[in-house]
């Protein structure tokens, strides 16, 4: 019997405990959202500083404590090198096949052009359509030089990097030249002799000096003017007599001692330089230039083919509108993003509007002749983005 009301007793207590502990219990549960609500109730009278961006079109002026940004465009650099030839007649053209057996020399005086090399680069710039000012919060955290070297977006100091856009060059300088300095025989032996002693009696012989070949002056200068036809008789036979002179130090058959090797190269390279002179008289001379132009183009995503200028043989590098063939640059995105949905930010949603850059193969072509290409990253043709800074 009192086991029976011991047990008893104990049941009442652990019925008690039980109501006793459920109201506690709910209390402990609530106790966090009243906490909850009066800390709600303290944001709403004091609310947290957010982040603000907006467009430079829409912001009146530049606040104290804002910085700017700018997305980054790519322009894209065409180089070319075009060399003009200018080429002068012969006086003498017209006997070139009579007296030296030269067939299909040009008579005509003529200039040329020709494009000779060309490369593709690429810089960054700031997008003028792009540039944005930051109201940034207090408590904001975010990496702006890692976004600025994963190139993303450009600070102020890097809006212009990659130089002025559009055409540069140094273009071709005035030729000042003398195409044929020799037009006879005589008139060159004349001028040695007049540089020559005054002392020495007409008639004697003349050596020519830096060890090349002796020649002899005529005895006579007949002072009837020759025809045409005739003084290119006699540059023509010099010409061969150079060239058995030539023949002869090469062979050994000549009575000429060099000290050294570097003697008869000397005297070569001097008969040599004697021939082409002279023969130019007949088959001309040709002076060569070389001017670089330079051309930026900053794509656009609705067109992918640009005139950089226009070209001919005739006349050269011309305005994208002149006469000649079409240099055109060729860009076609790779659409590295088309298949991922991105929506683009709203402008009135704090956060940093970033573009994402799409690839793409670039071409510079003469017509159908691709002259350079490359890949390259288009940050215009990319996709926009929105990235929020943590509190």
């Amino acid at each position: 019997m009192v086991t029976n009301k011991i047990f008893a007793g104990m049941k009442m207590k652990l019925r008690m405990n039980r109501y006793v502990a459920l109201p506690l219990a709910l209390a402990f549960l609530y106790t966090p959202t009243f906490a909850q609500r009066k800390k709600k109730a303290d944001d709403e009278v004091r609310p947290k500083a957010v982040l603000r961006v907006e467009s430079m079109d829409k912001a009146q002026q530049l606040d104290s404590g804002c910085f700017v940004y700018a997305l980054p465009r790519t322009v894209l650099r065409a180089t070319v090198t075009v060399e003009r030839s200018i080429f002068t007649a012969g006086p003498y053209a017209a006997y070139a096949e009579k007296y030296l057996g030269i067939t299909g020399v040009q008579k005509v005086n003529g200039t040329t052009y020709s494009l000779r090399s060309a490369a593709l680069d690429s810089y960054v710039e700031a997008d003028e359509r792009h540039l944005y000012m930051v109201h940034p919060a207090d408590n904001m955290k975010f990496d702006f030089l890692k976004m600025s070297r994963d190139g993303l977006m450009l600070l102020p100091e890097s809006f212009g990097h990659g130089g002025e856009s559009g055409e540069s060059g140094e273009g071709f300088g005035a030729v000042d030249w003398q195409p044929f300095t020799t037009m006879a025989v005589d008139a060159m032996f004349r001028d040695a002799r007049q540089k020559s002693s005054t002392k020495k009696p007409a008639g004697e012989a003349i050596v020519e000096e830096a060890d090349t070949v002796e020649v002899e002056l005529p005895v006579h200068i007949s002072q009837k003017a020759k025809t045409r036809e005739e003084l290119a008789s006699e540059v023509a036979q010099f010409i061969f007599n150079l060239r058995r002179r030539k023949y002869e130090l090469i062979t050994g058959d000549v009575d000429i001692a060099f000290s050294s090797n570097d003697g008869l190269k000397v005297a070569l390279s001097e008969i040599h330089r004697m021939e082409s002179e002279h023969l130019s008289l007949f088959v001309g001379k040709t002076v060569r230039q070389t001017a670089t132009y330079t051309y930026d183009v900053a794509p656009v995503p609705s067109q992918t083919s640009y005139v950089v200028f226009t070209f001919s043989a005739e006349l050269g590098v011309q305005p994208p509108d002149g006469q000649g063939r079409a240099v055109t640059l060729e860009v076609l995105p790779e659409g590295k993003y088309a298949a991922v949905n991105i929506t683009p930010p709203a402008e009135d949603v704090g956060g940093f509007r970033l573009r994402l850059p799409d690839a793409a193969l670039v071409r510079l072509l003469d017509d159908k002749e691709v002259l350079q290409r490359g890949r390259f990253r288009i940050y215009q043709n990319g996709k926009m983005t929105l990235i929020r800074a943590k509190d």
